[in-house]
C-alpha cells in the first residue's frame, strides 16, 4: 500500500524509517548532546528532495538527501555504539538492514536523481 505523501513509500517503510530516525536523533543525542540532536533533526526535516514529502523545504538532489539520510543513519549507530556498546549498535544496525532491504525502490529512486514519477 502506497502512501499519498511519496509515490516511492509503503505504509510499512514510512514508519519505520521514521521510527529509526527517532531512534536515531535519540542516540545521537544521548552521545554527543541535546544541540547535536536540533542540528540532526533539522537537517532531516529541512532538506527534502522534490516529491518525496508533502512539506518540501529545501529542494536538494535525491543523492544529497540519501546522503544526508546515511550520515545520520550512520552517526545513529555510532551512538549506540558509544552509549549502549557493542550489543546496542548491532542491533539498531540489523534494524537499518531491514529498512534498507524494504525501501530500496525509494533509495534506488533517490540514488537515480529523485525524478517524478510519471503518471
Amino acid at each position: 500500500m502506497r502512501i499519498p505523501l511519496s509515490p516511492h513509500d509503503t505504509v510499512l517503510t514510512a514508519l519505520l524509517r521514521f521510527a529509526l530516525e527517532l531512534a536515531a536523533l535519540f542516540a545521537i543525542g544521548a552521545a554527543f548532546g541535546v544541540i547535536n540532536l536540533i542540528i540532526s533533526a533539522v537537517v532531516l526535516a529541512l532538506f527534502n528532495a522534490k516529491g518525496d514529502k508533502r512539506f518540501q523545504g529545501i529542494l536538494v538532489s535525491g543523492p544529497v538527501r540519501l546522503a544526508l539520510e546515511v550520515a545520520i543513519a550512520m552517526l545513529g549507530i555510532y551512538s549506540a555504539g558509544l552509549r549502549w556498546g557493542v550489543e546496542g549498535m548491532g542491533v539498531f544496525g540489523m534494524f537499518w538492514v531491514v529498512y534498507l532491504f524494504l525501501a530500496r525502490e525509494r533509495l534506488l529512486w533517490l540514488a537515480r536523481g529523485a525524478q517524478e514519477k510519471e503518471r
